[in-house]
C-alpha cells in the first residue's frame, strides 16, 4: 500500500501489514491526499460477539437458488445492438489520446475541480446529474476559469481508448469542500450543487463511461464513472463492474474505509469511514482501481472485437435475474466487496449453468450492505468490519469476511480459491494446461508487481472438487520485515473449474491480472511474455465462456 501526498508521490504507510492482516485484502494502492487533523468523533458502541456458524459445505451450495429482484426490472431503452456492433465502434473517430497518454494519466488527486454523479448505471433517455465544485486535493490555489464537462465512452477507437459523444458549455463553479459526519461512522460527503444535467442519448452506444471535468486549458482534471446498460442479452457475455470497491478505496476528504486522519493527521486505521458514500468525488485508490482494472479490460475486449454487455455491482445486487439472459458473467478487476446478494447470485449463477470468469483477485472477500443517503437509495456503503461494533447483526447483512467463523461462507464456494497473500511478487509456474487452452505448456506467469494480491486452492468443505490449478508458485512478501513470524507462505494459483450444473469458471486469482490486458495500464508491467499470455488466456476464455454451459465440453 502506498501514500498519495501529491500526484504519485508516494511513502509507504508504516505497519502497513499488520493493517492489511486486521481488515483482510487491501487494494494493491492505498493513495491518500494530504489531510487536516480532525475533530475527535464518538468512539464506536461494542455489544456482544455473534455466534460460530458451521462451515457452509459445497454440497449445500448447491441448493442456492437466484435471489428475486429487489425491484421489477426495466429493460434498457437504448437501441439493439447489431451483431457488429462493436467493429463498427471502433470505425468511429477517437478522442485525442494514446496508449501512452492513457498510462501516464493520474486522476488520483483532483487539483483545479471534482464532479459526482447522482446515478452509477442508466439507460438511454436517462438524466444525469453533475454535482461539481472548484476542489483542490492537497488545498493549492485554484484558478476560477470555467470548467467543461465531457462524456468519454471507454473503448479501443484505434488506440485512442475513448470516445466523446457530449460536452458541456464552459460553467463557472464554486468552491467546494467535503464534510464528515460528525458520528462514529465517519463518512465523508460532498454536499455540491448541480451544475449540470445532461441526458444520455439513444446514441450513446452502451458501454462503460467516464464523465470528465476539464480546465479552461484542456487538462482532466476529475473523472467519475456511468454505465450505460444494453438491452438484456445483446452480448452473450456480461462484465459486471466493481462500484463498492472503488467507493471503498476512495479517500476524497481523506477518509476511505480504510484509513482516515487522526488528530495529529496521520493516517490512522481507527479514523476510517464505517460507512462511505457514493456523494462524492472518487479520488485516491478508487480512481486508480477504475484506471487499473475496467478501463484496460473494456479497451482490451473492445480491441479484440469482442461484444460484452456491462453493467454495475449494484445492478446486479438490485437485478440478480439480469445473469439468466447470459452464457457468463465477468468480473474483472478487484472486486473485493459483495453484498450477500451478490454471493449468493454468483453461487446460484454457476449452479444454473453460467460461466464465470474472474479476471481479478480478493474477490468477494468482505460482505457489505447498501443504505439510502438523501440523494437516493444504495448510495452508502457499509462496513464495520468487526462483527462486535456494526449495530446490524443480521448474518446477511452483517459486514465482515465472508469467510468469518461468524459467516463461514468461504469464497472458495464461488471461486475455488481463497485470498493467500497481499502484497507479495514472483512468477507462478504452469502446472497443469488444459487441452482446451492453446498456450505454451512451458511459459510462466512471470514479473507479478509488489502489489499483486493472489488466491489460492483451500482443502475446506467449501471446496469444490476437480478444481483444476494451471498455475501455481510461491511468492515474496513485499514488506518482508514485517511478516517476521508470520507462518504463512503466499502462494499464488490460475484454475479453472467445471461444475456439476455444466457451468465453467475461470479464475485468474491476481488482483493485478486486468491491468496486463492493456498498454494503458497504470500498474507496473509483468515480464513480457507474462502479458502476452495473460492477453491469450484471456481472450480465448472469453470467447469459449459465450457458450452455455461451456463446462460440459471442456477437458
Amino acid at each position: 500500500m502506498k501514500l498519495l501526498f501529491s500526484g504519485r508521490t508516494l511513502a509507504l504507510i508504516s505497519g502497513v501489514v499488520a493493517i492489511s492482516l486486521v481488515i483482510g485484502g487491501a487494494a494493491s494502492y492505498l493513495l491518500f491526499p494530504k489531510s487536516p487533523a480532525t475533530i475527535k468523533f464518538p468512539a464506536i458502541t461494542k455489544h456482544a460477539d455473534l455466534p460460530r456458524q458451521p462451515m457452509e459445505t459445497f454440497a449445500a451450495s448447491l441448493q442456492t437458488s437466484l435471489p428475486s429482484d429487489n425491484t421489477s426490472f426495466v429493460n434498457s431503452t437504448c437501441p439493439t445492438l447489431s451483431p457488429t456492433w462493436v467493429a463498427d465502434e471502433n470505425k468511429k473517430p477517437g478522442v485525442k489520446m494514446t496508449q501512452a497518454g492513457w498510462k501516464a494519466l493520474d486522476l488520483s488527486a483532483a487539483e483545479g475541480s471534482a464532479l459526482w454523479l447522482d446515478q452509477t448505471g442508466v439507460s438511454c433517455g436517462a438524466q444525469v446529474k453533475i454535482h461539481a465544485a472548484l476542489y483542490s486535493s492537497n488545498n493549492t490555489p485554484i484558478n476560477n476559469t470555467p470548467r467543461t464537462f465531457a462524456a468519454w465512452r471507454i473503448g479501443y477507437y484505434n488506440g485512442a481508448g475513448a470516445r466523446e459523444v457530449w460536452r458541456s458549455t464552459p460553467i463557472k463553479l464554486k468552491r467546494g469542500v467535503s464534510t464528515t459526519a460528525q458520528a462514529a461512522t465517519r463518512y465523508n460527503e460532498a454536499n455540491w450543487p448541480v451544475v449540470n444535467t445532461f441526458t444520455v442519448g439513444s446514441n450513446w452506444t452502451p458501454g462503460f463511461y467516464l464523465i470528465v471535468s476539464f480546465s479552461a486549458f484542456g487538462q482532466i482534471e476529475n473523472a467519475a464513472p456511468l454505465v450505460v446498460r444494453s438491452p438484456l442479452g445483446s452480448s452473450k457475455l456480461v462484465m459486471m463492474h466493481s462500484f463498492i470497491s472503488w467507493q471503498m478505496y476512495n479517500s476524497f476528504g481523506g477518509r476511505s474505509a480504510y484509513l482516515g486522519p487522526g488528530l495529529d493527521g496521520i493516517s490512522d486505521p481507527d479514523e476510517r469511514s464505517r460507512v462511505v458514500s457514493f456523494d462524492r468525488p472518487i479520488l485516491g485508490s478508487g480512481s486508480y482501481s477504475i484506471q487499473r482494472d475496467a478501463i484496460p479490460f473494456v479497451q482490451f475486449v473492445e480491441k479484440q472485437g469482442l461484444n460484452v454487455d456491462e453493467e454495475t455491482d449494484l445492478d446486479i445486487n438490485n437485478w440478480p435475474s439480469i445473469i439468466k439472459s447470459y452464457s457468463g458473467i465477468i468480473v474483472g478487476g478487484h472486486a473485493e466487496y459483495f453484498t450477500n446478494r451478490m454471493f449468493n447470485t454468483f453461487v446460484a449463477g454457476r449452479n444454473i449453468g453460467t460461466n464465470i470468469a474472474l479476471l481479478g483477485g480478493n474477490t468477494s472477500y468482505w460482505q457489505t450492505r447498501l443504505e439510502p443517503s438523501k440523494y437516493g437509495a444504495d448510495r452508502h456503503a457499509v462496513m464495520y468490519r468487526f462483527a462486535t461494533e456494526d449495530p446490524n447483526t443480521n448474518l446477511s447483512q452483517v459486514t465482515i469476511e465472508f469467510s468469518n467463523y461468524r459467516l463461514n461462507r468461504p469464497t472458495n464456494l464461488i471461486s475455488g480459491e481463497q485470498t493467500s497473500g497481499v502484497h507479495v511478487y514472483g512468477s507462478l509456474k504452469p502446472i497443469s494446461i488444459p487441452a482446451w487452452l492453446k498456450v505454451s505448456k512451458q511459459t510462466a506467469i512471470s514479473g507479478l508487481t509488489t502489489d499483486s494480491e493472489v488466491e489460492a486452492t483451500t482443502l475446506n468443505v467449501a471446496q469444490p472438487p476437480n478444481v483444476h490449478v494451471m498455475y501455481s508458485g510461491v511468492l515474496a512478501w513485499r514488506d518482508a520485515a514485517s511478516h517476521k513470524g508470520i507462518k504463512k507462505t503466499p502462494v499464488g494459483q490460475v484454475d479453472w473449474i467445471a461444475y456439476p450444473s455444466g457451468s465453467a469458471l475461470f479464475n485468474a486469482g491476481l488482483s493485478t491480472w486486468s491491468c496486463q490486458l492493456s498498454d494503458a495500464c497504470i500498474d507496473l508491467p509483468f515480464n513480457q511474455s507474462a502479458q502476452a499470455l495473460i492477453r491469450s488466456i484471456t481472450l480465448q476464455v472469453l470467447t469459449l465462456w459465450q457458450t452455455p454451459k461451456v463446462g460440459l465440453s471442456l477437458q
